[in-house]
């Protein structure tokens, strides 16, 4: 048969010629189908696949090669080919292949300088893993060498999730600006074939934990550090004040008191709010107010631990990392404690150390303050009317006065004339007036010194001036008292009433709590943050004006750390977790 050269063939009529068996056809470069098996055809640019029970292939790297096994079952072969990265089948059959299990994101990062002191640990895998045996363990590094463990872990300790591995959480804190490591044996992983990962250690450092910080409710005087005020200014849910490596703060719940102090990661003070007697302690003249965060002094050195400033009725007080304790504001009851009277001294706009060295905690009141020492020592001064003072009197001091005892640990209640402090064994004490039962006594009997709260394994305390209480207890539980008006112990009552002895709202998860006048907000474990009780200026943030008396959710973020109750108002923080 002859050879036919064409470079355009078409039959009579534009329609497909019909050509000999056996007919050669070259030259036809834009022919896009054929008839017949297609077995002689040579010089084909492209073809999708090739359909055939067996396929010989020269070794080499070869793209886009699809194996698939013949109906019988059988197993395709692949012989030295380092480009597939792809293959079909549970690959039971392969050998030779180099994928082991590889780490894809470490938490923290390696090596990361930047790692918040609250940050999880844990390991996400290239493939999906299962348990091993053995243990992990944490190092704290010292001269570049693993030492110290911290913590272990074993099996049993670890959530394994597919392809991620997730550590119990930490039994203490990490110190911040240190070096730790993490180790994780050979045999702790294996994947679904059971076979061992070959193991992992890296190092990361910590840092201070810092927060991103939000206000809502009353405005007035600048009180939510928005750089606005005033009463068309409040705040119905969360806005963000500027900043966001905030790490320690307080407000004043206290009577007409509306001003908030806040420490930063880089150990500065700041203030805002209402200036009326110089509470903000920034020398300023009084009668005035910050509406937005201003920095008290050029101190770098004030204490970022949780109760270490304490934000009084028109006198405020915080301590230092030296163990120094400082105050500034009002002195009208000798509550700045600088053995001075309202004769000799009846206000200060800027911080005066108050004697001694070794101050550790501290709550500032309606008009008095109580603060712990180093030495588990519990001091008290300021108004005493009530018997607040915990002194057996009803004296006034002018300077801090000792409360019997050596094992006290958290000065927690300091408002509406009533005192108290919880104990290292986990006990409650409260003093003071008590005429809606806000001891949590079971009575209304004014006491002048400490009688302990029924139950044990308390944990924080709130109070506020409006006579309310809250507490929680290790086991995550949340409990109210006293003046029960506007639903602002978040029992589900509504109506005037009082309840004197500790009673559960409902939840076995809260993890924090905050008083505010006639009413409270609550964080849970889950991030989540809820309030409840008064709402005429948006105080509970819930975008509306309706009292509530059980707890309601606030937004849907699930990042809340901790808040803190104003007059009508409340501040809260989100964990902030940007490198």
């Amino acid at each position: 048969m002859s050879t036919i050269k064409v470079t355009n063939l078409s039959g009579r009529g534009g329609a497909s010629p019909n050509l000999p068996d056996g007919a050669v056809i070259t030259g036809v470069v834009t022919a896009t189908s054929f008839s017949g098996s297609g077995a002689n055809l040579t010089g084909v640019a492209n073809t999708d696949f090739v359909v055939g029970t067996a396929i010989t292939m020269a070794t080499g790297n070869i793209a886009n090669v699809n194996l698939t096994k013949s109906a019988s079952g059988a197993g395709a072969t692949v012989g030295s080919f380092t480009g597939v990265t792809t293959y079909y089948g549970d690959g039971s059959g392969l050998t030779g292949v180099g994928e082991t299990i590889a780490p894809w994101h470490y938490n923290p990062n390696v090596n990361n300088l930047l790692s918040k002191v609250t940050t999880g640990i844990g390991v996400t895998f290239n493939k999906k893993i299962i348990s091993g045996s053995g243990t992990a363990t944490l190092k704290i590094v010292n001269a570049g060498v693993a030492g110290t463990t911290i913590q272990s872990w074993g099996i049993s300790s670890c959530t394994f999730g597919v392809t991620a591995l997730t550590f119990d959480d930490l039994v203490s804190n990490l110190t911040i600006n240190k070096t730790y490591q993490v180790d994780i044996p050979a045999t702790f992983i294996d994947d679904s074939t059971g076979s061992s990962y070959v193991g992992t250690a890296w190092t990361f450092a910590t840092q201070d934990a810092s927060f991103t910080m939000y206000g809502w409710g009353r405005n007035e005087v600048g009180n939510l550090g928005n750089n606005n005020a005033g009463g068309s200014q409040a705040r119905s849910s969360p806005v963000q004040i500027p900043g966001t490596d905030w790490q320690n703060f307080q407000n004043s719940p206290f009577g007409d008191s509306n001003d908030v102090l806040a420490t930063k990661v880089d150990g500065t003070l700041w203030s805002w709010g209402s200036n009326n007697v110089g509470q903000l302690g920034l020398n300023q003249p009084t009668n005035t107010y910050q509406s937005s965060p201003t920095q008290v002094g050029t101190d770098i050195t004030w204490s970022r631990n949780r109760y270490t400033i304490g934000d009084g009725h028109d006198a405020n007080h915080a301590i230092k990392t030296d163990g120094t304790l400082w105050a500034w504001g009002d002195n009208s009851n000798g509550e700045l404690g600088l053995n001075q009277g309202p004769a000799q001294l009846a206000r200060c706009s800027s911080p005066i150390q108050i004697p001694g060295t070794t101050w550790s905690k501290l709550k500032s009141g309606y008009h008095e303050v109580l603060a712990t020492k180093t030495d588990g020592t519990l001091w008290a001064w300021g108004n005493n009317q009530y018997g607040q003072g915990g002194h057996n009197n009803t004296t006034q001091y002018s300077s801090p006065v000792q409360i019997p005892g050596t094992d006290w640990v958290t000065p927690i209640i300091s408002g509406g004339n009533v005192g108290g402090c919880i104990k290292t064994n986990g006990t409650l004490y409260a003093w003071g007036r008590n005429h809606h039962g806000q001891l949590g006594l079971n009575d209304v009997v004014l006491r002048s010194s400490p009688v302990q709260v029924p139950g044990t394994t308390w944990s924080k305390v709130s109070a506020t001036v409006s006579n309310i209480a809250h507490a929680l207890k290790t086991d995550g539980t949340l409990w109210g008292w006293g003046n029960g008006n506007t639903g602002s112990l978040g029992l589900n009552q509504g109506g005037n009433f009082n309840i004197s002895s500790p009673t559960q709202i409902p939840g076995t998860t809260w993890s924090d709590i905050g008083s505010m006048n006639y009413g409270a907000g609550a964080i849970k474990t889950d991030g989540t943050c809820w309030t409840w009780g008064y709402n005429a200026m948006g105080q509970l943030g819930q975008n509306s004006e309706v009292n509530r008396s059980s707890p309601v959710q606030v937004g849907s973020e699930t990042d809340w750390e901790s808040i803190s109750g104003g007059d009508y108002f409340f501040i809260a923080v989100r964990k902030d977790e940007t490198p």
